[in-house]
């Protein structure tokens, strides 16, 4: 070999080489519950589909990388990214891929609402799934605060945030310990008052923060996931029977635009004989968000002062 083409070769091969260095060191290998992704570093323009991912990087002080996101149902405590520099994304369920791509982001964060479009999502930039863990909801958003900061180099923000999330959840659990009040979690949907006692809302008050149930969790024995089991509407017959002291309400029709909750839609004499009162959680923070560093503060603040 010629010694002009053996210093070509060293020098492609030490090109390579910078390459390579410069790859890890621009890139994160990201790992949730069911994926492995490698992402941008310290990413600059970032879509987030996932309202509880969007106020963790807000709470981590990373909203400015944010460019795009769902606008027309944004939950009232995000408003502050409904703005002229951030790009409508779309319908939650129906996302707006043209717009997506205008934005040109170097990430993509999505939800279960998302997940089928996360393919097509994938020809525009790298997409890590935040999904909530209904079950596990404390572990799955503290994984999540990691993820995210792990990914934007705020690892010290993100330990003060958990660390603080931490300490409000145990003197929560004080308070709900103390109480004798017993609740259930129902959720409002055209019209229909259904009990939700073991969705992610459920999880959250009676398993995170320890409010006792009215109504205790019932295993299914049905082994085939894909059928759900008889809703449980919440009527003048159900209240009579279970007594509860509290029935915190999920309003889905009022967080997505649609007919809210009628005023009158309990008998208030039969609320006052079993002394049982209505909470009206706020419905864009509990049936659109959660899951983030923001939005769980807030909703322990909304569960510990219906106690107090």
């Amino acid at each position: 070999m010629n010694k002009q083409r053996k210093l070509l070769l060293t020098g492609v091969a030490a090109l390579i080489l910078v390459l390579t260095g410069c790859q890890s060191t621009n890139t994160l290998t990201v790992t949730t519950e069911s994926q492995t992704v490698v992402v941008p570093k310290s990413p600059k323009k970032v879509v987030v589909m996932n309202y509880g991912a969007l106020d963790t990087l807000d709470a981590l002080g990373k909203g400015s990388i944010v460019v795009g996101t769902p606008l027309s149902v944004i939950p009232s405590y995000l408003q502050q990214y409904s703005n002229a520099h951030i790009t409508d994304t779309g319908n939650m369920k129906e996302p707006n891929i043209d717009a997506i791509k205008q934005a040109k982001p170097e990430l993509i964060i999505i939800d279960g609402r998302q997940a089928k479009r996360a393919e097509e999502f994938s020809k525009i930039a790298p997409v890590i799934n935040l999904s909530v863990d209904g079950k596990n909801y404390l572990e799955s958003t503290k994984n999540h605060i990691n993820v995210l900061a792990n990914i934007t180099g705020t690892e010290k923000t993100a330990s003060n945030l958990i660390q603080s999330l931490d300490t409000k959840i145990n003197n929560a659990q004080s308070v709900t310990q103390a109480s004798h009040k017993k609740a259930i979690v129902a959720i409002h949907n055209d019209g229909k008052m259904i009990l939700i006692n073991t969705s992610s809302s459920a999880t959250l008050i009676h398993d995170v923060l320890k409010v006792k149930r009215a109504v205790p969790v019932v295993a299914t024995t049905n082994p085939d996931p894909k059928v759900r089991p008889k809703p449980v509407f919440i009527d003048s017959q159900f209240i009579s029977k279970v007594k509860p002291d509290i029935i915190y309400v999920v309003d889905r029709s009022k967080a997505i635009g649609q007919q809210a909750m009628a005023t009158n839609y309990f008998d208030q004499k039969l609320l006052k004989k079993n002394k049982t009162h209505v909470v009206y959680l706020t419905p864009d923070l509990w049936y659109l968000s959660g899951g983030g560093a923001e939005s769980l503060d807030l909703q322990i603040d909304e569960v510990i002062s219906s106690l107090k």
